[in-house]
């Protein structure tokens, strides 16, 4: 085996964070505070959701309902009223032709993005009301500043076929840009938000705390739900900073970048990644599993994708798929600790969720997930030694595997308890089409960030690259056709989230929260490479709480 203390380590920036947050002492008293004055706050806006017999499905009351629902989901505290909000849109829906206001394209527009969000098949057909004859739309909506605002957030909700949801998106996103230099600074503010980052593809946890600032300057603001937001939003960031505390002195304890340099040291973002995915109390366990597992598997990434040898990576790949610590024998030194590590850590896992659920049986399904993606890594390792670049389908086919997303997605589920059954984990296995479409957006984007970044350096090649050699186009002609499957891959997952869903709509939507969070972690670069992409939020989400 080679030296590998003369082999050239990884350029890789290093951690932002240091011991940052390794020390962290939680205020019982002060927590204890916040979560009884949630359970104040959650009652009276409780009695809020009650829908009244005679304003079945709108009128002013339904469409103000509408309105108070919308204001749960962008400030983050929709999950604790879940199965009122359900009730709710379930008798709302069948009469919502009936009730709502047909000219105010804001209700109209809230009405369809809401439903759709819930996976209710509300017809697009609403829209033609603010068209001409000619199908275009009327110039008349266009000063209607949060009409144009609402029908924009709606388009992202659309659904193969739906032409009239990119004609509306064309049509608000030109709108909203010429009308944004004349507007107030906080409706100007809402409008370049959204058109940066629209709310069906943000990371729910940055929009809420993002909104929560928007709506208290909001003239015709709720100020119970105002507080609550912000109370909630304090106390569930002082139980998330206090499983970041025990992250951080984990990776810390562990020490295996003293063994493998080479690796990204990034364990804080594998926490706000987690957080993306399931931010609620109640999924402690799957952060924990989900974190580590990040952790664990950009190890392995870095290991394959930059540093091991054919023969060093060969002999994990076949250890691995043994999962026996008697494996350990055939492995170069520093390819040990990251294989006892391994097993180390999925045998905790096994600790964690029988003192937590008594479940045994999820744990064999994370197993088999690792795996199905060293299979895959070293099928990537084959096509760099011979020097092979693949078809876009034979990429793709391999590469919606090593993105990682089956994988972490398995681990969500791990974390989530009672509510991911068997069935859960045999549909992730089958290659469910919302999966895969996550799967796509990941690398794709992933691919296109990364052609930036990995030439001059021995890489198997990146979809890009694929898809220039097999089309015979340009670099900036690929990048264009591989957004067009990324757009497509987003429309599946919006048609893949209608009812009625094949297992849990709790657990379907970390799907959804996957792709969002590679969406936004990859839009202007490689964000996990690159740590600085996520410094503010994070510090948002873990260190600035919210005046009250």
């Amino acid at each position: 085996m080679p030296d590998t203390l003369l082999r050239p380590i990884g350029n890789f920036p290093p951690s932002l964070w240091g011991d940052r947050f390794s020390s962290f002492t939680l205020d019982i008293q002060l927590l204890e505070k916040y979560s009884k004055e949630v359970e104040v706050l959650k009652e009276e806006v409780k009695d809020m959701l009650v829908l009244d017999h005679d304003d079945v499905g709108g009128g002013k009351s339904g469409a103000e309902k509408m309105v108070l629902i919308n204001a749960l989901e962008r400030l983050g505290v929709s999950y604790l009223f879940q199965k009122k909000i359900e009730e709710l849109l379930e008798n709302m829906f069948p009469n919502f032709e009936e009730h709502v206001f047909h000219d105010n394209l804001f209700m109209v527009s809230l009405h369809f993005r809401v439903f759709r969000q819930h996976g209710y098949d509300l017809s697009s057909d609403v829209f033609e009301r603010f068209t001409d004859s000619n199908g275009e739309f009327k110039e008349t909506i266009s000063n209607d500043v949060m009409g144009m605002l609402s029908l924009y957030e709606a388009t992202f909700l659309k659904i193969h076929g739906e032409d009239i949801l990119d004609k509306a998106f064309c049509f608000t996103k030109a709108g909203l840009e010429s009308l944004k230099p004349h507007l107030s600074s906080n409706l100007a503010e809402q409008v370049t938000h959204a058109l940066c980052q629209p709310l069906q593809r943000g990371i729910p946890r940055v929009e809420a705390r993002h909104y929560i600032s928007v709506y208290e300057k909001d003239a015709s603001r709720n100020e119970k739900l105002l507080r609550l937001a912000k109370i909630d939003f304090n106390r569930v960031q002082m139980l998330h900073k206090e499983e970041l505390y025990h992250i951080s002195r984990w990776w810390k304890e562990w020490d295996l970048r003293s063994h493998i340099p080479y690796v990204r040291d990034r364990a804080v973002e594998c926490f706000f990644y987690s957080t993306a995915v399931c931010f609620e109390p109640q999924y402690s366990l799957a952060r924990l599993i989900l974190t580590k597992t990040m952790i664990m598997i950009s190890v392995l990434d870095d290991t394959y994708d930059a540093y091991g040898t054919y023969e060093e990576l060969k002999c994990f790949t076949n250890a691995v798929q043994r999962w026996d610590m008697n494996a350990i024998d055939q492995l170069s030194n520093y390819m040990k600790p990251i294989y006892k590590a391994l097993l180390n850590v999925h045998d905790e896992f096994y600790q964690e969720i029988m003192a937590k659920t008594e479940i045994n049986y999820s744990i064999q399904y994370l197993e088999e997930a690792y795996k199905e993606i060293v299979l895959c890594y070293d099928v990537e390792t084959e096509w760099l030694k011979k020097g092979y670049v693949q078809t876009m389908e034979e990429h793709l086919a391999n590469a919606l595997v090593t993105c990682t997303s089956p994988l972490l997605t398995t681990a969500a589920f791990v974390g989530m308890g009672e509510i991911a059954a068997p069935e859960a984990f045999q549909w992730l296995q089958s290659q469910p089409r919302i999966l895969m479409a996550c799967s796509t957006i990941f690398r794709v984007i992933n691919d296109i960030q990364s052609c930036k970044t990995e030439e001059g350096r021995d890489h198997v090649t990146t979809g890009v690259e694929c898809y220039m050699k097999q089309h015979g186009v340009s670099k900036p002609e690929a990048i264009h056709e591989l957004f067009k499957i990324i757009e497509n891959a987003w429309i599946n997952i919006n048609e893949e989230m209608m009812r009625p869903t094949m297992i849990s709509r709790d657990l379907v939507i970390r799907v959804l929260n996957f792709a969002c969070l590679y969406s936004v972690v990859y839009k202007y670069s490689d964000g996990y490479t690159q740590p600085e992409c996520a410094k503010d939020s994070i510090i948002a989400l873990y260190e600035d709480s919210i005046s009250i």
